[in-house]
């Protein structure tokens, strides 16, 4: 806003997603935006990485625990993949979490981070039995990366 009521100014509206990337700098506009109309600018768009969290028995532990204990476990995992990595960058997608991030090597340390928290984790208060595994997988597509998940898991067993 200007100091004097009497003036206007304007601004350049920068184009936060694509702010980092080279090629993109000097873009043409399209015919949206010639429109006037509002572009969504969303975080996810520009992480170049993508991860698969998930419990690695999920069949076996919907059948061994009571679906209100699993939540309960599941949203203490959530809450452990926000802090590390930001609310915005990790959502849900079928019976994992994905998360994305745009350095690989620290999508990577993030990820051992979470998986170490996350073996402190207690299921119930008074269970001693152990605390499910979380395994992880990481693509450039959310695709490569679930199934890289799902490949590290047949491999552990």
């Amino acid at each position: 806003m200007s100091a004097q009521p009497d003036r206007s100014h304007t601004a350049q509206i920068v184009d936060m997603v694509r702010l980092l990337d080279s090629s993109s700098r000097r873009r043409e506009s399209c015919q949206v935006e010639q429109r006037g109309s509002a572009l969504l600018l969303s975080i996810r768009q520009s992480l170049r990485y993508q991860a698969s969290v998930g419990l690695d028995d999920m069949p076996g532990l919907q059948s061994e625990y009571p679906k209100p204990q699993l939540d309960a476990y599941l949203g203490q995992v959530r809450r452990l993949l926000d802090a590390q990595f930001g609310r915005l960058r990790v959502y849900r997608y079928r019976q994992a979490f994905i998360v994305g991030h745009h350095n690989l090597e620290g999508l990577i340390a993030g990820l051992l981070r979470v998986q170490y928290y996350a073996r402190q984790l207690q299921l119930t208060d008074r269970d001693s039995r152990p605390v499910p595994s979380l395994g992880w997988g990481v693509g450039a597509t959310v695709l490569e990366a679930d199934n890289e998940r799902a490949r590290r898991r047949r491999s552990n067993r």
